[in-house]
């Protein structure tokens, strides 16, 4: 029982006293978004649903600027710009602006860390029926997962979910993310 208990104290002294990770990331991901469903008008008086789903990049910045043992809280932006062609000349747009806080768990004796981010911005969208882009307010949670795959260099899978207004309707539409690429720690 003694060796358990001493090897549990020396875990989380590992834990909790070892040196920390980078504080400061660079991102880049393959991305993906999908708009819910919304009415939206197409022609002088014609109304269709205007779900879609959209394929790009997302690229940002994050600083864990607060440590607490295990706990890295900070903030994140980030800007994302997505699109696919569809049967209408504009295609599907899908781009934005998000900023908020970070919340991280980091540990040298495992190569991963999990994160949580709650961010707002703006987003705009053409929801594949015309030249221009809409921009409306927006918030999203994203949760995900940095894989250390060199000193420095970590793997990032991300999902997040959330909502932006919609100026046809008047009304919030669910947006959806998924992605998948590389952080580089600079600090």
């Amino acid at each position: 029982m003694k060796r358990l208990w001493a090897a549990l104290v020396l875990g989380v002294l590992l834990v909790v006293c070892g040196q920390a990770r980078a504080q400061v990331g660079i991102y880049g991901m393959g991305s993906g978004g999908f708009l819910s469903s919304v009415n939206a008008q197409s022609g002088p008086l014609t109304l269709t649903s205007a779900s879609f789903s959209a394929y790009g990049g997302t690229f940002g910045v994050y600083d864990n600027y607060r440590h607490w043992g295990p706990v890295k809280f900070g903030g994140d932006g980030r800007f994302f710009i997505q699109s696919k062609g569809n049967n209408t000349p504009f295609g599907n747009q899908l781009r934005g602006g998000l900023v908020g806080a970070r919340l991280a768990l980091f540990s040298h004796a495992v190569p991963f860390s999990p994160y949580i981010q709650a961010e707002i911005g703006g987003v705009g969208t053409n929801y594949g029926t015309q030249s221009q882009r809409s921009t409306s307010f927006a918030y999203q949670v994203q949760g995900g997962l940095d894989y250390t795959i060199f000193p420095l260099v970590d793997l990032r899978f991300e999902y997040g979910a959330g909502q932006i207004g919609s100026q046809f309707s008047g009304t919030r539409q669910e947006m959806q993310q998924v992605g998948i690429g590389i952080v580089v720690r600079i600090k």
